[in-house]
């Protein structure tokens, strides 16, 4: 059932009997799961949930979501005869145990690591995941093109997908509903809310009702009903559409479906996601139904562990931690702070001063360090939810009308606001700050979420200017200039990195000095070193790299060399740039970048063609899927640390001539 993984290992469960997971180690697939009576669900649910705390408090991952989803999993896979009946996930976040009861328990340790599993549905790691999903909204339009495909082709299987109650709520999820209920095949939505955003109306009544409406006798009568009124003369038409407004205000009144019901859709729910015998009962109903229909459960993120329960969002993805209490093993240094942080805390001070700045997310207050501000000012934070779209003209149009706009955005997310950032933001010109965190390599969430393309796209899309920081105080400083920019769209881009809080003391030094803050920092790249056989232009957080590099060629090899550090790519400073360089017999480039969506591209193409050609290489990353990992086992693979690049370097042709070079 494995691709790409290897054969997977089996358990052997221990002679006395005192194995706490009898019943799971005998689970290798869905098929093994289905020969158990359903009476065993329960035993395997708590088998598996004792399972996963155990395996990720060792390794870490995404931990509340995937323990709220677990009984949800197994009805699934137990009513349907996947991977005959497809089954699509919506994100992934709450996929591990999926990968638990198909075939991968015992290679569920090697998660989000080189050479591991992914943390997400993955086409090449099982046939039992049918798309590479990291990103919100995409399942149900996968759904209905999987059920149009077996229709065309006249196969019976069932298609279900699974979508949380944040997703349903994109515009691609809410695009895909309206299609569905116009092409009235036959599949099967079910939302998975764990966050009460549409109801929390769990009760004896309410699954009263939701075995009512899931039942084949209902479904029956309600056809034989409407085919009885077609006929009736004269009084027909007006008793159907009579009966078809009764019908949906029963279902309107008895549960919350009334929005989905209109859509088109046949709605069961809310069920309890964690009654796992109830869920198989209701699928194995609902199965037996014809056209689109919609199963709303409601879960627990973090159910059966305290902490996560209580905290689901401090416990959506973990390192490892103590299983008695919650406790994280390892903890930063006090003194630690991540780009993120710096982001949160410093737009709050601005925002403290400025009554105009306003902070937007597409639903990553956490993740964007803006928990501070939202804490102190909450009306200063527009969360927009996964709504990407929405979020980039949203801020386009907060500028337009006098307010400061600072869009907060992960890169991999900035992806889906393509097309608005061009026609809604960078044609009109209009001062949208954008904050574009977790550029290039992230590491463990792996090619889903790597942020490789922002700067190709940031520089494809006119008017834009980009700034790629260093290290957290420019980062910091140059906040201060983001809010006085009033000239153009603006963008900084960092990855997901942290600095000691020592280091901004360069912004109380500018303070001291009197020297305005927020004025523009001078756009020409700064320098470390002034050799002449070798200058080493560093994008962004590369400059560190590049000045590891200088003292590995002078130790090594006697070679002196210019480190140029690159923060200003666009408007970029030419003159500087090409004078520089002539002073340099060879170049390189260096950036955390695809190189075919690069900063060096953009750069190459503006220098005159004598110096351009003095490039010896560009180090970034070949335009491939790059897998998870941390972020240095990553740079290493491409040959991308510093002793990668000295170890190209001191094998080329033109610096084995000593002569060429010294």
């Amino acid at each position: 059932m494995l691709k790409g993984v290897g054969k997977m290992s089996q358990t052997k469960a221990t002679q006395n009997g005192s194995n706490p997971y009898k019943l799971l180690f005998s689970i290798n697939s869905p098929d093994d799961l289905r020969k158990l009576p359903l009476d065993k669900l329960p035993q395997v649910c708590q088998e598996l949930r004792c399972f996963l705390i155990e395996t990720l408090s060792n390794v870490g991952g995404h931990f509340a979501s995937n323990l709220g989803a677990i009984e949800l999993t197994t009805a699934i896979h137990y009513a349907f005869q996947t991977p005959k009946d497809k089954l699509i996930w919506d994100v992934g976040h709450q996929i591990y145990p999926h990968k638990i009861l198909t075939g991968r328990r015992d290679i569920l340790k090697s998660v989000r690591k080189i050479g591991g599993i992914s943390g997400f549905p993955k086409r090449e790691e099982s046939i039992y995941d049918l798309y590479n999903t990291g990103h919100a909204g995409t399942s149900i339009s996968q759904l209905l093109g999987e059920a149009s495909a077996r229709d065309h082709l006249g196969k019976d299987h069932k298609c279900v997908c699974v979508i949380g109650d944040a997703s349903v709520a994109c515009g691609m999820a809410l695009e895909a509903l309206n299609h569905g209920g116009e092409l009235q095949t036959d599949c099967l939505v079910i939302l998975n809310d764990n966050d009460m955003s549409i109801s929390h109306n769990v009760g004896a009544l309410n699954q009263y009702f939701s075995r009512l409406i899931s039942s084949k006798l209902y479904h029956s009568w309600v056809r034989s009903w409407y085919k009885f009124v077609h006929w009736l003369p004269v009084i027909g038409p007006t008793l159907h559409l009579f009966s078809r407004r009764i019908e949906r205000s029963f279902l309107e009144i008895f549960t919350p479906g009334g929005f989905f019901i209109n859509l088109g859709f046949r709605y069961t729910g809310p069920i309890d996601g964690h009654n796992v015998k109830e869920i198989v009962h209701t699928l194995k109903r609902m199965k037996k139904l014809k056209g689109p229909l919609f199963l709303h459960v409601y879960t627990n993120k973090g159910r059966g562990f305290e902490p996560a329960e209580s905290n689901p969002i401090y416990y959506h993805s973990v390192p490892k931690f103590n299983r008695e209490d919650g406790s994280f093993s390892k903890k930063s240094p006090d003194d630690i702070v991540s780009f993120s942080q710096i982001v949160g805390e410093t737009l709050l001070q601005l925002a403290k001063k400025n009554h105009r700045l306003v902070a937007i997310t597409p639903a990553m207050i956490e993740g964007s360090g803006l928990r501070p501000l939202y804490d102190a000012m909450p009306e200063r934070i527009y969360d927009v939810g996964i709504a990407e779209q929405h979020c980039v003209t949203f801020s386009g149009s907060l500028a337009a009308a006098g307010m400061v706009p600072f869009l907060c955005i992960y890169s991999t997310f900035l992806n889906r606001g393509l097309d608005q950032l061009i026609q809604d933001v960078a044609l009109m010109n209009l001062p949208v700050r954008m904050i574009v965190d977790r550029a290039g390599c992230v590491g463990p969430d792996g090619e889903t979420h790597q942020g490789l393309y922002d700067l190709g796209i940031l520089l494809a899309v006119p008017n834009i200017h980009v700034y790629a920081p260093s290290n957290g105080a420019e980062l910091q400083s140059f906040l201060y200039t983001m809010e006085k920019h009033e000239e153009s769209p603006i963008a900084i881009r960092f990855p997901k990195a942290s600095c000691h809080r020592s280091e901004l003391k360069q912004r109380e030094e500018l303070m001291e000095n009197k020297i305005q803050l927020g004025s523009p920092p001078s756009r020409e790249p700064k320098t470390s070193g002034n050799g002449k056989a070798l200058a080493i232009l560093c994008i962004g957080t590369m400059w560190q790299n590049g000045l590891q590099l200088a003292e590995i060629l002078e130790k090594e090899r006697d070679i002196t060399s210019t480190v140029i550090g690159l923060s200003w790519i666009r408007p970029l400073a030419l003159d500087w740039m090409s004078q520089t360089l002539l002073t340099c017999r060879h170049f390189i480039i260096w950036e955390d970048s695809y190189l075919d969506s690069s900063a060096a591209s953009y750069i190459l193409q503006l220098l005159p063609p004598e110096i351009a050609g003095r490039r010896i290489h560009t180090f970034a990353f070949p335009s491939v899927a790059i897998e998870q990992g941390t972020r240095e086992e990553i740079i290493e693979a491409y040959g991308l640390s510093p002793s990668a690049v000295f170890s190209f370097l001191d094998s080329h042709p033109i610096f084995s001539q000593k002569k060429s070079i010294s």
